[in-house]
This record gives C-alpha cells, sequence and structure tokens, in this order.
C-alpha cells in the first residue's frame, strides 16, 4: 500500500532528501509539506498551526534559492525508488492548465486562459505536463515522476508552415518526448516502463523516439493515416479485419449521455507508417495497432480506439492487456481534478509571482497524490472486504470510527477496508444519493480529516488523565 497515513512521515519520505542548499530549509519544507497535506484544500495561511509556522511558510515560499525544480527532484526521486520495485509500471502523461486571475498574470504572459470558466481578459494559464507512475499488475498509483510547467508568452504570429518548421524542442509538443527523456535520465534501465499517451502524442517524431530508444509505449491514434506501399489507409485497413473476441465494458453517464453496457469488438495488426514530409526521423515506422470498436446499434459516437504499441501481440489476451493499459490512462486525469478542484484547490492560490506559485503548487501535486491513493485503497471492493482495516488505520483509530458511524458494540474482531472506506465517507458527510456506490475525494479527505481529529484528541485526554 503506497499511502501513508501519518503526514509527518509522509512528508519526510517524500522531501527528507530534497538538496535545498541547506539543512534548515529542508527541514522547513517537510514542516511545511506535512501541515498543508493535513489541511489539504486550505491555503497556506489556513494550513499553518501558529504564527511561527506561517512566518516560516512565508518565508520558504518566497524564497527565490529554492528553485521548485529542487523540491519536485526529491518527490521523483522517492518515485523512481518505486518504480525500480516493480516488474511492469505505466508512465501516463497529460497536460493540465492552471487558471489564475489574480496579480500574478501579470507574469504569466500576454495569452489569455484557455479555460471556457475564466473568460476575463486577466485571466492566464500556468501548464503543467505530468507524468504519474501506476504499477500495471496492482493497478495502484505509485507517485509523480515528471513534472513541467509553462506560460504562453505572446501568440505566435508567423505563417503555419513558419511554425511547422520550429526545432522540436521549440515546439510545445515537445513535451511528451521531454517527458520521456527525463524519465530515462533518471532510471536509465526503462525496460519495466510503458509509457501510455492520449491522442494528443500522436506524432511521428515522438513515435520514432520511442522506437530508436527502445522504450515500450500505448499511444491513441489521433486520426487516419496513410500506410507506406499500400494504397489503403489505416481505418479501412482496420475495419476489413476480423475480430479476435468481443467483450463487455461499462460506459458511465457523461453530460447528457446515459449509462450504457457496450459490446467491444477487438481486433489487431502491425502496420507500417511512412515519414511525413516536414517530420523529422527515420523513414518508416513499423508498429503493431490495436483496434477497439463498439458493436453499436444506432449509438451516437460509438467507443472506438486505435492504439499504437510496442507491445507484441501474439493473441487476443495480449491485445486486451493493451486495451486495458490504455483504460487506466484515466487516473491521470482523476489527479487533475484532485489538484485542481477536488482537493488541493491548486488554483486558489493567491500568490504575487509565478515562481512562488510553483513552490506551492508542486508541493499540493505530491499532496493531491496522496488523497488519489487514499482514494483507491478500497476501489476494489471485493479485494477491500478481505483486508483487515488496521493496513490503513490503527486500533485507536477504526475503534473511534466505528464508535462514531455504528453506534453499537465493538467488533470481536478489527473490520475490514471496505467498512473503514465508507465509514470514513459517512464521517465526511456523504451521502450515496446516485446509488452508485461511488465516494468524492473531498468527502473521504473531510472524513480522514475529522478522524485524524478525533484520534489527535484521544491522545491528547490520555497525557492528561496520565
Amino acid at each position: 500500500m503506497m499511502f501513508i497515513a501519518d503526514e509527518t512521515s509522509w512528508a519526510d519520505a517524500l522531501f527528507g532528501k530534497a538538496m535545498l542548499g541547506d539543512a534548515r530549509r529542508t527541514k522547513r519544507l517537510t514542516k511545511l509539506a506535512a501541515d498543508m497535506a493535513a489541511s489539504a484544500p486550505n491555503s497556506v495561511a489556513m494550513s499553518s498551526l501558529d504564527p511561527a509556522s506561517l512566518e516560516g511558510a512565508y518565508r520558504f515560499i518566497a524564497n527565490d534559492y529554492i528553485k521548485p525544480e529542487h523540491i519536485a527532484q526529491a518527490g521523483f526521486e522517492y518515485t523512481d525508488a518505486l518504480i525500480s520495485q516493480r516488474p511492469l509500471v505505466l508512465a501516463l502523461q497529460d497536460t493540465t492548465g492552471l487558471s489564475y486571475k489574480h496579480a500574478v498574470c501579470d507574469e504569466l504572459g500576454e495569452v489569455n486562459s484557455a479555460s471556457s470558466k475564466r473568460s476575463s481578459a486577466k485571466g492566464r494559464t500556468l501548464y503543467a505536463h505530468s507524468t504519474l507512475m501506476l504499477d500495471a499488475e496492482r493497478e495502484c498509483v505509485l507517485g509523480l515522476a515528471n513534472q513541467h510547467y509553462w506560460f504562453r508568452q505572446e501568440k505566435q504570429k508567423d505563417s503555419s508552415h513558419s511554425l511547422q518548421c520550429r526545432a522540436r524542442e521549440e515546439k510545445e509538443s515537445y513535451k511528451w518526448q521531454r517527458g520521456a527523456e527525463t524519465l530515462a535520465s533518471r532510471l536509465g534501465d526503462m525496460s519495466n516502463v510503458i509509457d501510455v499517451c492520449d491522442r494528443e502524442a500522436d506524432m511521428y517524431e515522438y513515435l520514432g523516439y520511442q522506437i530508436e530508444h527502445q522504450h515500450r509505449f500505448v499511444v491513441r491514434s489521433s486520426g487516419d493515416r496513410k500506410l507506406a506501399g499500400d494504397e489503403l489507409k489505416l481505418r479501412a485497413t482496420l475495419d476489413a479485419l476480423e475480430p479476435v473476441c468481443n467483450y463487455q465494458v461499462h460506459i458511465a453517464s457523461k453530460g447528457g449521455r446515459p449509462a450504457r453496457d457496450a459490446t467491444i469488438a477487438l481486433s489487431h495488426t502491425q502496420v507500417t507508417l511512412p515519414k511525413p514530409q516536414r517530420a523529422t526521423a527515420q523513414d518508416t515506422l513499423t508498429l503493431n495497432v490495436v483496434y477497439c470498436r463498439e458493436m453499436s446499434n444506432g449509438i451516437k459516437d460509438p467507443l472506438c480506439w486505435v492504439l499504437y504499441t510496442t507491445e507484441p501481440l501474439p493473441d487476443a489476451t495480449a491485445a486486451r492487456k493493451i486495451v486495458r493499459y490504455y483504460e487506466l490512462r484515466w487516473r491521470i486525469e482523476e489527479f487533475h481534478r484532485i489538484w485542481k478542484s477536488e482537493g488541493t484547490q491548486v488554483e486558489e492560490l493567491r500568490m504575487q509571482t509565478k515562481e512562488n506559485v510553483r513552490r506551492t503548487a508542486v508541493i499540493k501535486a505530491f499532496i493531491a497524490v496522496r488523497l488519489l491513493q487514499l482514494k483507491e485503497i478500497a476501489q476494489n471492493r471485493e479485494e477491500a472486504k478481505t483486508i483487515c482495516c488496521e493496513t490503513l488505520l490503527s486500533r485507536v483509530a477504526w475503534r473511534l470510527l466505528w464508535n462514531k458511524t455504528e453506534k453499537k458494540a465493538f467488533p470481536e474482531q478489527a473490520p475490514s477496508l471496505h467498512w473503514a472506506y465508507y465509514a470514513l465517507a459517512r464521517l465526511g458527510r456523504w451521502h450515496d444519493r446516485s446509488r452508485n456506490g461511488r465516494v468524492g475525494t473531498q468527502a473521504l479527505w473531510r472524513g480522514w480529516l475529522t478522524l485524524m481529529d478525533y484520534v489527535e484528541s484521544y491522545e491528547y485526554l490520555k497525557e492528561i488523565d496520565g
């Protein structure tokens, strides 16, 4: 289990070895991170327990000698150690924008926020491209392995041709390759890592880089392509394949779309792509392709995935595994939600400079991962019913939780992790109004913080009583 229950122990594990030029800065970082983790949605001021802690936190955040990259590096190296212990890890890459409307916008360029909810001319966006690592076998989050921040200084004014002919390193799309390069430079051996990316990463140069360096990947295709030495295009070739199997998948409701159970036809093949005219890479790329197509009867926007991969596809079981790896990509989108709105409220920061925002945002990013780990502990309900809750909670903690939520005699043995998950949710004022059993991050975290307050009060009263 990756979740570390005690905030101080968690902060020491992630940031205790941070190289900030002074041991006192590292000590302040761990104190600040622990305080923020204990009060995740709150501001730095609300997270500080006393005036001395608040003053120390502000001095740390405003210290220009402390680089956000050095704070993050300590957390990344903690994740690296976990990666080396796993037989197979998924590197989930994705980008999000942090939108701000206060004074920091003066340092975030001339380009307006991309968020439709922040249409003010003053709104600006700080972009973050993250790599979240997931244990492929246990399907649990290990931690953050990379983050790259940038903002759009000014609108691009050159012609479309000139923009396309820029060096790849100057393009925003280089973020995908930069993420892979950064991870490889630290890990060295990437043989147990599979990069998993959405359609935005479907670029010939990026695929070529991964193949040239013998990296493993799963990337969703963004559209149709020409095939080498063939008059047919990719989609026509895939549509002509006979499915190797069918399987059922539940598609959740979204917006005005109702939930449904879909039948998916699965097929796979190997294709060779020719180099586009402006690309700078090898002349051709040979890739394995997994094709998932919903067998729809008049369904609007049926599910259809085309997945490029370097993984061998000897049979339907191997192809289905590739699909599962891509399905797990939604974990990084959940991380973004927790970071931005459901957990740490990173967009509510009111720092006056972009570097102050970044120093605080980096700490909140690792706290968001911790919240995600707490949430996923009991999401596998059947497995959670067989695990004792004392893997997460002390005997005192679960008995206090039981006393508050059950109002009946204690059981002879500690209850399950499944019970603890929903008991914490109820303590956090969660009600299953939608009848789907899903617990939101905010309710779960409210319950956790309330229980920790109970435990602290109990220990304090024990000291007083002697």
